[in-house]
């Protein structure tokens, strides 16, 4: 079996009013992105996940494979309503090491 590539994308969870996402919201509203535009067999090839999210700055690092990226990146931008709120998820960075999106002290920016 050959190992699939991974990328790791930061992303930047954004509320109207300026209300903070948590952790299991952030993760629902990622899923409901994904799901939304590429349906269950096309999120399951994603195999997209939200690996890191930091309440406080309200970044997320999202783990996908390499192929379907163009899409998850598409059903990250189209996301625009999340219980009835405008949100926003923005794109900061995408990277093939988690490293690089943690920085060196292992936590996201």
């Amino acid at each position: 079996m050959i190992r699939e590539k991974k990328r790791y994308l930061l992303i930047k969870f954004e509320r109207e009013g300026g209300v903070a996402f948590s952790a299991d919201e952030a993760k629902k509203c990622l899923y409901q992105a994904i799901f939304s535009l590429l349906g269950e067999q096309g999120a399951s090839l994603a195999r997209a996940g939200l690996k890191e999210f930091d309440e406080k700055g309200q970044l997320g690092m999202v783990k996908c494979t390499l192929e379907p990226l163009d899409r998850v990146i598409a059903a990250l931008a189209l996301k625009t309503t999340f219980d009835g709120k405008p949100v926003a998820l923005r794109l900061l960075k995408i990277s093939g090491m988690a490293g690089k999106i943690a920085g060196k002290r292992g936590r996201l920016p």
